[in-house]
């Protein structure tokens, strides 16, 4: 690597921006006590991709989720 240039641009020379975001990500999305299935894990990785991507994508995630629980709400069952 060139690193005199590299700094001279300010870009990382180093490995630990990516080390510390896993480090964040095992901690937030496995953390201990948390098991996924395969499925479930992989939404999570998609709901968390979109949120941090700011391009919209979560809110039209969470406002279509909204629209399709209220289709689904079952009226609460009445005592006998």
């Amino acid at each position: 690597m060139r690193y005199p240039e590299y700094r001279r641009l300010g870009l990382p020379t180093t490995s630990t921006l990516v080390e510390s975001l896993i480090k964040q990500f095992n901690i937030r999305d496995k953390g201990s006590e948390k098991f996924w299935s395969e499925g479930g894990g992989e939404a999570i990785l998609q709901v968390r991709a979109a949120y941090l991507s700011e391009d919209g994508r979560d809110q039209t995630f969470h406002a279509r989720r909204r629209v399709t629980r209220a289709a689904n709400v079952r009226p609460p069952r009445r005592a006998a």
